[in-house]
């Protein structure tokens, strides 16, 4: 059985990501903030018969990130699958936009995932790491200052490591979805604009497809966009 650790994995993409990861056999690890959360999707994952565990760990603080990967490896031996999905998304136009958030987002998006990659990558060999980047990482959209510096950060990221892993065999993956129905969203759309979104099961059908596929193969990033435009009007 493999072993994959998702960070944000309490809810929306993360949580699917999980159960469909489960589905395939994988034991999952999931990192978020919010205990409560966790637990919950601990509990939905084993009900369903899959092996799961949780912690309420910030990936920007270093050492609980280690803490999580030490005891990972001290329970199982193994990592085989690391999926950076934590994110923080915020519009606020540039003019109105504080370098507190600025350092937010960024810590979040793509020091975060810097964080969780360095503690697992000694134990990633012949093993997997895929990142959740956005459309905001490869276009730019009026609101997104932070974020977009965010996620084309966190593809340049990927880029580098999908070179230096290349020895160790380790696949590195970046994709890019737009917009997806979550709780990151909250009311910074109307409600009809997010019903018409990408749901988070989309989301991790492809990154359950992508962490399946054939270790001889590997792909560029992935831009996932919804068919048609969840604001464009009727």
């Amino acid at each position: 059985m493999k072993t994959a650790i998702i960070t944000g994995g309490g809810s929306g993409i993360g949580l699917a990501t999980a159960q469909a990861l489960s589905r395939e056999g994988y034991r999952v690890g999931l990192i978020g903030r919010r205990a409560e959360v966790l637990q919950s999707a601990v509990e939905a994952i084993t009900q369903a018969g899959g092996e799961a565990w949780a912690a309420a760990v910030d990936v920007c603080d270093q050492a609980a990130v280690e803490a999580f990967v030490a005891a990972t490896i001290d329970r199982f031996g193994q990592i085989d699958l690391l999926i950076n999905n934590a994110g923080s998304f915020k519009l606020t136009p540039f003019a109105d936009m504080t370098l507190t958030e600025w350092r937010d987002t960024l810590d979040v998006n793509l020091t975060g995932a810097f964080i969780c990659a360095k503690a697992v990558w000694p134990y990633l060999d012949n093993g997997h790491l895929i990142n959740v980047s956005s459309v905001a990482g490869v276009q730019a959209y009026p609101g997104c200052a932070a974020y977009s510096a965010s996620k084309y950060g966190l593809i340049g990221l990927s880029e580098v490591l999908a070179l230096e892993g290349k020895a160790r065999n380790i696949r590195v993956h970046v994709i890019c979805p737009g917009n997806t129905q979550t709780e990151l969203w909250g009311d910074q759309a109307p409600a009809i604009v997010k019903a018409r979104m990408l749901q988070p099961d989309d989301i991790a059908e492809v990154i359950r497809w992508l962490a399946v596929s054939p270790p001889r193969v590997s792909f560029d990033k992935v831009v996932i966009r919804p068919t048609h435009n969840p604001w464009a009007a009727d």
